[in-house]
């Protein structure tokens, strides 16, 4: 069910009820939280308490419809793809209950829907995406700071690798723009085995490894029965 909504919820934060160096295993053992700035350098923040998400901005397709959906999909075609994000604090880890977070991405051929002048993955016309809204939307957070999204896998598209795009708000301030990335061999397995990624994976150019933007977060990805799960933790500052 999607929701047009103009006043937003007063966000609190929770204990997180778990101590740091236990976070921290948990963190070590899932791979949830992996700046894209290094491991070695992600790992020795961590040891301090939960790391800040670094910012990466909102890049130039981002739209403000106040959709409030778990389901993003709107029809689009594509390998189906189930998001968890959890919001906490930088340092104790605490879970933030009520925050607005927005998410938006590519569909599988590249396209952002309400723009036009985009290309995609080449050789496509932007003029269908145009004047809509798919694949974007809104949740709040639970008293764990968790939301979910259902959507499908993002394609690569000129000069980047596949990625989703989210912003987190506190009240109606915004405290961090930033990027989900998703394992090239996770990528490498949808562009090869699902339509319509499968006609234009032979001109993808941008990995992981070569993509211009270096912040952001690394998900872990699992797929049951057809469909993909992603999970990331999202850090934010109180402020």
């Amino acid at each position: 069910m999607t929701r047009h909504r103009t006043e937003w919820p007063q966000p609190s934060w929770q204990p997180s009820g778990i101590d740091v160096g236990r976070r921290r295993a948990l963190i070590g053992l899932s791979g949830l939280v992996v700046s894209a700035m290094g491991a070695e350098r992600a790992w020795a923040q961590v040891s301090r308490g939960c790391v800040l998400t670094p910012e990466a901005g909102e890049g130039p397709f981002y739209l403000d419809p106040r959709l409030v959906r778990s389901d993003i999909t709107s029809g689009q075609p594509g390998a189906p793809l189930q998001v968890a994000m959890q919001v906490v604090r930088a340092g104790d880890c605490a879970t933030l209950a009520n925050a607005r977070v927005d998410v938006w991405h590519a569909d599988a051929v590249g396209l952002y829907s309400g723009y036009e002048k985009q290309s995609g993955v080449g050789g496509v016309s932007p003029s269908v995406a145009v004047g809509k809204q798919y694949l974007r939307g809104t949740q709040f957070t639970d008293a764990r700071g968790n939301v979910q999204f259902r959507t499908i896998f993002p394609s690569w598209y000129g000069g980047r690798t596949p990625h989703l795009h989210f912003k987190v708000f506190l009240g109606g301030k915004e405290v961090v723009a930033s990027q989900i990335f998703f394992p090239d061999a996770i990528s490498r397995e949808v562009f090869n085995e699902w339509q319509p990624y499968r006609d234009h994976v032979s001109k993808r150019r941008t990995f992981n490894d070569n993509d211009p933007i270096t912040q952001g977060v690394h998900s872990t990805v699992g797929r049951e029965r057809g469909v993909y799960a992603a999970k990331a933790v999202l850090v934010v500052a109180s402020r």
